[in-house]
């Protein structure tokens, strides 16, 4: 059981650095904000490039944006396995922010809900399988489609042999063919 009183759990946040890097002063002031943030327990680690050659190496998302950017796209912030920021040092609201949502416990969502927009973006993942995936994990099959089709009226069919009256029908002879 936990207390009210008890902080919230932080997430851990990795930041990968150039060595040597191309503005030296830019790089002090956030290493003083970020050291600031580590001694009030916020959990930061900070990778140099020249230092920790390994934790580049080892750090898959940072590897391989790397190798398709080159070392220009750091600094890397990485949140978990997510690169938050890149290209840039994170401000001290932005590594806080990230630690805070990072380390809350939330219940899976459904990325297709969230793309719905605002009345989508909280919807909780579905727990049952739909379609044809639960056909092949044998749940009942999806409901037939109505037989038939929308009337058509004076539309053009586009697949060919349209007289104009929206059905097909015999195509017309091509111009100079002999008719039987």
């Amino acid at each position: 059981m936990t207390s009210v009183d008890e902080p919230a759990q932080l997430a851990a946040l990795d930041i990968f650095l150039p060595s040597p890097p191309p503005d030296p002063e830019q790089q002090e002031a956030f290493l003083d904000e970020a050291a600031a943030l580590a001694l009030d327990g916020h959990p930061i680690t900070v990778y140099f490039q020249d230092e920790d050659a390994w934790a580049f190496e080892e750090c898959e998302p940072v590897r391989e944006m790397l190798e398709a950017v080159g070392e220009a796209v750091l600094p890397v912030t990485v949140l978990g396995l997510d690169i938050v920021v890149s290209w840039a040092y994170p401000s001290t609201d932005q590594m806080t922010r990230f630690a805070r949502v990072g380390g809350a416990s939330e219940a899976p969502r459904s990325a297709a809900a969230a793309a719905c927009g605002p009345g989508g973006a909280g919807a909780p993942m579905p727990r049952e399988a739909g379609g044809f995936a639960a056909q092949l994990m044998g749940a009942a099959p999806a409901p037939a489609r109505p037989a038939g089709g929308p009337e058509i009226e004076g539309r053009r069919n586009l697949m060919g042999g349209d007289h104009g009256d929206g059905l097909p029908g015999q195509a017309s002879p091509a111009p100079g063919a002999v008719a039987d």
